[in-house]
C-alpha cells in the first residue's frame, strides 16, 4: 500500500518533468518514462527472487531498502 501511495504521487511528476526537459523532444521523453517504469515492473520481482534466493530474503530486503534510500540522494543528478 505504501509503495503504490509512493508512486501515486511520483508519477505525475516524473512525466512533467519528462515533458519539460530539453535533451530529447518531450513525446519521446514520456515514452523513455514510460518504458523504464514498465521494465521495471517487470524486471523487478524476478530478480528480487534471484536475490533472495542467492542471499536469503531478508538479505534482499535490506538491499531493496538501502537502494531506495538512494533515490532521494541521487535524485538531484537527475534534473541537472
Amino acid at each position: 500500500m505504501l509503495v503504490g501511495l509512493g508512486a501515486a504521487n511520483i508519477v505525475p511528476v516524473l512525466f512533467s518533468a519528462a515533458g519539460r526537459q530539453n535533451s530529447m523532444p518531450p513525446t519521446l521523453a514520456v515514452a523513455a518514462v514510460t518504458s523504464t517504469a514498465y521494465a521495471g515492473v517487470l524486471a523487478g520481482p524476478p530478480v528480487l527472487g534471484f536475490v533472495a534466493h542467492a542471499v536469503g530474503l531478508p538479505a534482499a530486503f535490506w538491499l531493496l531498502t538501502g537502494l531506495l534510500l538512494l533515490v532521494p540522494l541521487l535524485a538531484g543528478t537527475a534534473t541537472k
